[in-house]
């Protein structure tokens, strides 16, 4: 975890000193981007939006001509083919596809193009936009790394026995640490665990408010599960084009794909525990006079909590198995290495990375799992 001794009192005095300000720092980072560039930036696409408002009857003018010309051409298309066509057997053994031309005007002109012209034009934004969010990450790094490994090992099972308050849990976590440690992989595990850390805060601090306004309309619902949907079955390997795109070769741009794929989980099981909530519990909340936001704060969040948890622990989940991928745009760590590996058809190393990820997600399943059921038990004796 790096080169601090504690048989020296200055270096252990330099760390002390030291934790403060890279705990501020990252903080501050995080604070930052989420409280004034993600406002900052929402205001912005506000101003633009707003006078791009008074021409919607000219957009909406071009839009009916483009499909009244697209669906005459479709017609058109479809009359030719039905009267050009070869009706013979074996004609009918391909599907007619578009033409070479067509789809590759489609592609050109539909997709690359526009999103061209968006890296360009906002690309530089869009960095400056993630620029906190790249500092708290390196901050959180630096500090898991500058923290000597007693003190790592103390804080994380600290953290495993807090949450499971089971000591076989905290075994297991210890031995996953030792596990990582004997075969020097604790600064790459420490890089996972600070891209695994702020992945898992994003997509907490935007999924539960998410799937809280999805529970509390349906039409919010109806329009967020498709994109959800999209979300979870579009292989991941296509969200990082985009990506690359936008962020090049960094951290920032695993991180993000990371959060992309991780989110929905929190997200749909946030919506649902909160609408599997009594609808009895709701009605005496309400008939108390309870506002909407006490009735939310009040009894459906903490009601649906064990849902919520284990929509975080499957988002966890899911953002440990995205490790690797997420690897081939710039994310550090053990999927990095696991790369490494398959790049040099080593599987003795990757089995060591492999098994690395393995054991830092059975401990975290373990640990919201044994928190879940904590939950569960403790509502149940009506506390």
């Amino acid at each position: 975890m790096g080169d601090l001794k504690f048989e020296e009192f200055g270096d252990i005095w330099i760390f002390l000193l030291t934790v403060p300000g890279l705990l501020f720092n990252m903080v501050l980072g995080l604070g930052k981007f989420i409280f004034i560039s993600l406002p900052l930036t929402l205001w912005a696409f506000a101003q633009w939006l707003i006078p791009t408002l008074w021409d919607i009857p000219v957009i909406l003018f071009k839009t009916a001509r483009i499909l009244f010309n697209s669906g005459y051409g479709l017609l058109k298309g479809v009359y030719n083919f039905f009267v050009t066509f070869d009706w013979s057997w074996n004609a009918l053994n391909d599907f007619p596809s578009l033409p070479s031309h067509i789809k590759a005007l489609l592609n050109l002109g539909g997709i690359n193009q526009p999103f061209d012209y968006f890296a360009g034009s906002y690309g530089t934004a869009v960095k400056e936009f993630i620029l906190p969010l790249r500092r708290s990450m390196n901050d959180l790094r630096d500090f898991i790394d500058f923290m000597p490994w007693p003190v790592f090992f103390a804080l994380v099972l600290l953290l495993v026995f807090w949450v499971s308050r089971k000591v076989g849990v905290v075994l297991l976590a210890l031995g996953a640490l030792f596990f990582i440690g004997i075969f020097g992989l604790m600064d790459l595990a420490s890089q996972t665990f600070s891209l695994m850390i702020l992945s898992i805060v994003l997509c907490v601090a935007f999924g539960i408010p998410l799937g809280i306004f999805m529970s509390a309309s349906d039409a919010v619902d109806r329009a967020v599960k498709p994109v959800l949907d999209i979300m979870q079955t579009m292989p991941s390997f296509v969200y990082l084009i985009p990506v690359l795109i936008l962020f090049g070769v960094s951290p920032v741009a695993g991180l993000i794909a990371v959060v992309i794929y991780a989110m929905p989980p929190v997200v749909r099981l946030t919506n649902l525990g909160i609408r599997l909530v009594p609808f009895e519990v709701v009605e005496a909340s309400h008939a108390f006079g309870a506002t909407y936001f006490q009735r939310l704060f009040g009894t459906l969040i903490p009601l649906a909590l064990p849902n919520v948890f284990a929509g975080i622990n499957q988002t966890i989940m899911m953002a440990l198995a995205m490790v690797v991928i997420a690897a081939l745009v710039g994310a550090p760590g053990l999927g990095a290495e696991v790369l490494s590996a398959q790049g040099t058809v080593n599987l003795a190393l990757g089995l060591q990375s492999g098994f690395a990820v393995a054991l830092i997600a059975i401990v975290i399943d373990r640990s919201f799992h044994l928190y879940g059921e904590r939950m569960q038990q403790h509502r149940k004796v009506g506390h």
